[in-house]
């Protein structure tokens, strides 16, 4: 019995030193534990050409669209053409009674027709020196004032038949059938759909960089896929109330794919800087010691400081710091230190730091800046 109450103690001891040594175990020779990695994602640098551009936004609308009135009152007897049709050039779309306006057309032409044997009778006659000068000069008056009449009889006539001005489409009509209308009344309105305008406005900074027959990267309302449009008309003088110059970009739209009375936004180049090294903005940290970059060397991470160019956008220009093929840290630099053992997960396929599998959101440069791989072909 009294061997036993020294058991106890010593299989306490003896279990302690089995868990001390275990711990020893996983430190290290000076008693500390390993380091663990941090993950990142890097981009192997390569030669890139940043396109510079701005963006400027407005409403879409056609580059024609008019709305036809009456010259003529009468009825409306009628309607050829319905609302969304497609509409040629001349081509009838509202006719009014002309019942009336035809009958004195066909006798103005009549008088006119008169007048013309009468002159050419008088003309014989004056040939053959039998009647005098002012009976010819009568003559031909009476028929150049029946050519007028019948002139206006007939372009009467026409009016009241109402034409397409151009090629279109017919988006409404404002009378119906049966209904009088007067001239200066509004009957329909035809536009021309095939050809988009998008009006905005420029800066001074940024007219300078601008020109007719410049192309433009053009985003219809809520369409995703870019559209190309055309710089068609820069204005000459500021806006005297916002000091802004007006600009149009023509869209062509062949198959009415697009809609007009959307926003579009313009995006227009203002400068390519070719064969340059850039990178990320986010992947830029501040410190003491200005701008830098973490890079990856034998599984390290060490701070590289760095002189910053032109940006655009979601990138920037690195004048001199960095290296083509230098492994720059563009996702988990935050967290890093100088000497970090770093782990590479992803390596970033476009030259903006995104991989091809990111959301569109994550890979756009929402303040306007292009960005083409010159070494791999990948474009952002």
């Amino acid at each position: 019995m009294p061997q036993n109450k020294y058991i106890i103690p010593v299989l306490i001891l003896a279990l302690g030193t089995v868990l001390l040594g275990a711990c020893n175990n996983e430190e290290n020779s000076e008693g500390v534990l390993p380091e663990v990695p941090k993950n990142v994602r890097v981009l192997a640098l390569q030669s890139t050409d940043l396109e510079e551009y701005f963006e400027i936004s407005g409403p879409v609308t056609p580059v024609r669209g008019t709305n036809l009135s009456a010259q003529e009152s009468g009825t409306v007897v009628s309607l050829p053409v319905a609302k969304g049709d497609v509409v040629s050039a001349n081509s009838l779309v509202i006719v009014q009674d002309r019942t009336i306006l035809k009958a004195e057309m066909e006798s103005a032409a009549t008088a006119m027709a008169s007048q013309q044997y009468n002159l050419d009778k008088v003309q014989q006659l004056f040939d053959a020196e039998k009647v005098s000068k002012i009976e010819l000069l009568n003559a031909e008056s009476a028929f150049a004032q029946a050519r007028s009449i019948s002139d206006i009889t007939r372009k009467r006539f026409n009016r009241a038949g109402i034409k397409a001005p151009f090629d279109g489409v017919l988006t409404d009509r404002y009378v119906e059938l049966g209904q009088l209308v007067m001239p200066g009344q509004k009957v329909v309105r035809v536009i021309d759909p095939y050809t988009l305008k998008m009006e905005a406005y420029l800066t001074d900074t940024q007219v300078r960089w601008v020109k007719k027959n410049d192309s433009a990267s053009v985003i219809l309302g809520t369409n995703l896929e870019p559209v190309e449009g055309t710089v068609t008309w820069i204005g000459l003088e500021a806006d005297r109330m916002t000091g802004k110059f007006q600009v149009e970009l023509e869209i062509e739209n062949p198959d009415l794919k697009y809609h007009n009375g959307v926003i579009g936004r313009a995006r227009l180049e203002k400068n390519l800087s070719s064969a340059v090294i850039a990178i990320p903005r986010d992947a830029v940290v501040s410190g003491r010691g200005g701008s830098a970059v973490y890079v990856v060397e034998a599984n390290r991470s060490h701070l590289r400081h760095i002189i910053l160019g032109r940006d655009q956008g979601l990138m920037v220009i690195i004048k001199s710091g960095l290296n083509l093929g230098d492994q720059v840290v563009v996702r988990g630099q935050r967290d890093l230190r100088e000497g970090n053992l770093v782990k590479i997960t992803e390596i970033a396929t476009n030259a903006d730091g995104s991989l091809s599998s990111d959301p569109v959101e994550v890979k756009e440069t929402s303040s306007g800046s292009r960005v083409t791989d010159s070494g791999s072909g990948f474009a952002q």
